[in-house]
């Protein structure tokens, strides 16, 4: 017999005895939990290079999506627990803040929340739990305007108000859910003004704080509205504005309110060859709860300072809002102009530290007191140019 019979013959008999050799492998079809674990892998492998968890904000396109996919995973509580064998690094267990997100007006920045009527003490690494809605039974409770018996006291008030506002010594800023209410502030809510005649004394309701308002409006009726009562009717309204002087109202002075901090503007003094030629351009715009100079102790060990020591160049002190909020406001103006650089930290990981901009000690300057009148909303920031102008 031919060889190669004697070859299909033996062929033939190992296929009909089924050997594992010739029986084709079938690549067994990926289940929706294995789908979930690889992608979910990708977030560790993000933390294992990084150091930290990928963020939903970054200029980056693929941190970006790692860190949206990350918040999906968070306030999906199945999925969660599916993959808690995978989460070596709690990702899944942390409580998801809100970010210092920057409203577009300084007074939606102080009404951003009760952060303002606690402490300030705010840091970008502290999370706090959301709490818990107020009880149905006692937010329900309305607030009927009744007839002011002293409404003669306070006629000259509103009268001082449109007087103002009409000569320019006063303006008014679009405003809503401000919970950030002092007695004597005066707001336009559904074509009237409202005057806060009085606050009375703190309360706790359920989480959160709150107060009794006395509020006399121009048409001669009065209310005692809740302060977050007031606030969402702020927010409900159509065109809600403050009424703001630039002399009775600012952030860092006046009204005896407390320091809670400052914002400081520092430059690098690095020598690091790939700086050189940067560090005469560049600023860091920083915030701290105490002093400067105190956070630039140990400079050179921070990759947030270029591991490299910095001076202070000037800082502006806060009161009554925590420096972190005015930190993120003034990021946010100044975003056009942030550095993009990485360096090694003390690991070998690459960090990509975000308070760094080509902007000019002046700009920087011109933007606090645009904030400190509250008037920083009006601006924008021209990169090319490094100065502020006027919205159209």
């Amino acid at each position: 017999m031919p060889r190669s019979s004697l070859f299909y013959e033996t062929l033939d008999e190992l296929i009909a005895a089924k050997d594992g050799l010739f029986v084709p492998e079938v690549k067994k079809a990926s289940s929706p939990a294995d789908d979930q674990a690889r992608l979910f892998l990708e977030i560790v492998a993000f933390r294992e290079r990084y150091g930290r968890e990928p963020d939903a904000q970054s200029r980056s396109p693929e941190e970006m999506r790692l860190g949206v996919r990350l918040a999906a995973f968070r306030k999906a509580p199945e999925k969660a627990r599916g993959l808690a064998n995978f989460d070596q690094y709690e990702l899944l267990t942390a409580v998801a803040s809100e970010k210092d997100a920057v409203p577009a007006s300084l007074d939606d920045l102080i009404a951003s929340g009760d952060d303002l009527l606690v402490t300030p003490d705010d840091h970008i690494f502290e999370f706090r739990a959301t709490p818990a809605p107020m009880p149905k039974a006692e937010s329900d409770m309305i607030a009927e305007r009744v007839p002011c018996k002293e409404f003669e006291k306070f006629a000259p008030i509103f009268d001082e108000f449109v007087s103002d506002i009409a000569s320019g010594v006063r303006t008014t800023v679009p405003t809503n859910s401000t919970y950030q209410i002092a007695t004597g502030d005066m707001f336009i809510v559904d074509g009237q003004l409202a005057y806060i005649a009085d606050v009375g004394a703190w309360m706790t309701r359920g989480d959160q704080k709150d107060a009794r308002l006395r509020i006399v409006y121009d048409n001669g009726t009065e209310s005692d509205h809740l302060l977050r009562s007031f606030g969402k009717a702020l927010y409900r309204a159509d065109n809600s504005r403050r009424v703001v002087s630039p002399e009775a109202g600012p952030l860092f002075y006046g009204r005896d309110l407390p320091v809670t901090g400052c914002i400081y503007v520092a430059r690098t003094l690095s020598d690091d060859p790939a700086l050189i030629d940067l560090r005469d351009h560049i600023l860091k715009l920083g915030s701290t709860t105490g002093a400067a100079a105190n956070r630039l102790a140990g400079a050179e060990n921070d990759p947030t300072f270029l591991l490299a020591r910095a001076r202070v160049v000037t800082e502006y002190e806060t009161r009554g809002v925590p420096p972190k909020k005015i930190e993120g406001l003034v990021h946010r103006f100044f975003a056009g102009a942030c550095v993009n650089v990485q360096i090694p930290d003390r690991f070998g990981r690459k960090v990509d530290p975000r308070e760094w901009f080509f902007v000019s000690p002046e700009s920087v300057d011109q933007a606090m007191r645009l904030i400190a009148t509250r008037k920083l909303h009006l601006y924008d920031y021209e990169v090319g140019e490094d100065r502020l102008i006027p919205r159209s």
